[in-house]
């Protein structure tokens, strides 16, 4: 890596963990009873304090998601799906790019990595032929990567079909129409007791 590379690195590593102290500021001033968020939330207080200790936050990515799976009908909507799809390629490139040090591979530097994880998640794969992983590690990343791309434009195209396919039914608008009327008067009926 060059010095140039480990310079914006580190400038990026001090603006995220400053990003994460300020997060937690707002949190704990907000809080009402401050003492117990921070018993409720010690994982984010250990990540802010000690900086060596943020990749711990990937927990919190991890509750997020079983989150998102219970509600898969949000999950699965285009803002989800784009955070996924950056996500999937952000953490592709970074493990490539570490477990592929040591090893004849082009996958060393994090740049090349990342045009790597971009090519693979897109299902546009191999086809190009200029960088592959050589550890064991890197392939499997890779498989996670083609699985992760298949699921997101999976659910893409089944977005796309579902705009498509509401689009030309003059019912849609009527039963939106209903469905809110119901909804109102379920409210009302339930002020009125």
């Amino acid at each position: 890596m060059s010095k140039n590379e480990e310079s914006i690195f580190l400038i990026g590593d001090v603006l995220i963990w400053g990003l994460f102290v300020v997060d937690m500021a707002i949190k704990v001033s907000l809080s009402a009873d401050r003492i117990n968020y921070l018993k409720n939330h010690w994982l984010e207080l250990i990540a802010v304090v000690v900086p060596w200790f943020r990749s711990l936050r990937i927990i919190r990515l991890i509750v997020f998601a079983a989150k998102s799976y219970k509600g898969i009908t949000r999950a699965g909507k285009p803002d989800f799906l784009f955070v996924y799809a950056v996500g999937l390629v952000m953490i592709g490139a970074t493990v490539v790019t570490t477990v592929e040090q040591g090893y004849d591979s082009s996958l060393v530097s994090f740049s090349q990595s990342l045009w790597w994880s971009l090519v693979t998640t897109t299902t546009i794969g191999y086809a190009y032929g200029d960088t592959v992983p050589v550890s064991m590690a890197g392939r499997a990343m890779a498989v996670v990567l083609m699985l992760g791309g298949l699921g997101i434009f999976g659910a893409i195209t089944a977005n796309l079909a579902a705009v498509f396919s509401n689009a030309g039914d003059p019912n849609t608008k009527v039963i939106a129409e209903l469905t809110q009327q119901i909804r109102e008067l379920k409210s009302e009926i339930s002020s009125d007791k």
